[in-house]
């Protein structure tokens, strides 16, 4: 009826027994990750130098 006839299925058959195998067999682009943790680091430091310099006197 259609001319599709295809019926297999395809299955990705690579052992997959860590984080780093997952990372590297899915379409995760790392180097997005990565920045973005530095990103988010950077303006947490950023916070705590800001909070902890409020109350500079000594008792």
């Amino acid at each position: 009826m259609f001319g599709n006839n295809d019926t297999t299925i395809q299955v990705d058959l690579r052992k997959k027994s860590s984080i780093k195998d997952e990372i590297m067999y899915s379409n995760i682009d790392v180097q997005s990750c990565m920045v973005m943790l530095v990103v988010i680091a950077a303006l947490l430091l950023s916070v705590i130098s800001v909070v902890a310099a409020q109350n500079p006197y000594i008792i």
